[in-house]
């Protein structure tokens, strides 16, 4: 097959000691109804053979271009991968994750309808050894402004993921940052992003097959204290850098909302300490209450309870056990659903 000269699509493509799954991942890239895309899939320093298939793959198929650097994580990998893309648009496909057959083609019809959009997010499908669960996105059906699609993915009512998406290439500035962290790359990248969108459309589409499995990072990193001071940072860090195009009350509700989304995460865990007279934390209890009214349009409630009742440490141990009861309830809900 020839090379295109002008892919209309770049497909980003990180791979890293995954030989039992990329070439299922790269049989679906190969398979798409939409022809017109190239794939460059990064090896970050592969130790088992996922390297020897990629290559094979991209000798097989002209469109899928193989590169090997040292291991430096996913954040550079996608980086490096980017760097390279031609395409007008930009997807990113987890190397042990894959699409359905119509993916490009129905994320491209979207990206273009009308007068056009800047990114176009769509659902996905869970997969596990013994279930299959559908995932639409939760706002499908709509179109947002940046202000609105900001505040979605910091509140995560639109998937913070890079790999739900279609994006215009013309977003992938050079003053984008790779923040390297143990979760939440891609709500960070996408936060960035966002501040330079106009239009952002969801699509009522399951198209992205998303492998639960034990290895993966989402499954090895433990939520902390540290991780939630640490992704704060970064996200201040981000709003400064858009001091410009960004109201200053708008920046600190959405840095509210972003900090109190990973804390409730730490309280809820049972395992984890009371960490209330840490500075971050009593800086968020002090902010929160401003922006209560608002704040209970995005939250659940349970959230804000815990929250609220994580303010006092004799409180502690209710809090371990609404916070598990809550699991539990999921759990349920969950495994009805499926």
């Amino acid at each position: 097959m020839e090379h295109l000269s002008e892919p209309a699509v770049s497909v980003v493509i990180p791979v890293y000691n995954l030989e039992s799954y990329v070439a299922c991942c790269l049989d679906s890239v190969r398979r798409q109804t939409f022809a017109g895309f190239e794939a460059i899939v990064v090896d970050d320093g592969s130790t088992d053979g996922s390297w020897d298939i990629v290559r094979r793959y991209a000798d097989a198929d002209a469109r899928i271009v193989a590169v090997h650097t040292q291991n430096q994580g996913v954040a550079r990998a996608r980086e490096t991968a980017l760097s390279r893309v031609r395409g007008r648009y930009v997807c990113f496909l987890d190397g042990d994750d894959w699409w359905e057959p119509d993916m490009l083609e129905r994320m491209v019809a979207a990206i273009e309808e009308g007068d056009g959009y800047d990114v176009v997010c769509c659902g996905f499908t869970r997969v596990a050894s013994t279930y299959r669960t559908s995932m639409p996105e939760r706002l499908s059906g709509a179109t947002m402004n940046r202000d609105a699609f900001l505040q979605n993915i910091v509140a995560h009512r639109v998937m913070p993921s890079l790999w739900s998406k279609i994006y215009r290439r013309t977003l992938f500035v050079d003053s984008l940052h790779h923040y390297v962290m143990p979760m939440g790359q891609d709500l960070l990248l996408n936060l960035q992003i966002a501040c330079g969108v106009s239009r952002v459309r969801v699509i009522d589409y399951v198209g992205y097959d998303y492998l639960q499995r034990a290895g993966s990072s989402i499954h090895t990193n433990r939520l902390t204290f540290d991780y939630c001071r640490r992704f704060a940072e970064c996200v201040a860090d981000i709003f400064s850098r858009n001091a410009g195009s960004l109201d200053p009350q708008q920046a600190e509700f959405l840095q509210i909302v972003s900090d109190l989304w990973w804390y409730v995460g730490y309280v809820s865990k049972s395992r984890n300490r009371w960490v209330g007279r840490e500075e971050f934390a009593r800086r968020l209890h002090e902010k929160a209450p401003r922006h209560w009214r608002a704040l209970r349009s995005i939250f659940p409630r349970r959230q804000l309870l815990l929250f609220r009742l994580d303010r006092r440490r004799a409180l502690r141990p209710l809090v371990v056990i609404l916070s598990t009861v809550y699991r539990w309830g999921e759990s349920i809900e969950r495994r009805l659903t499926r």
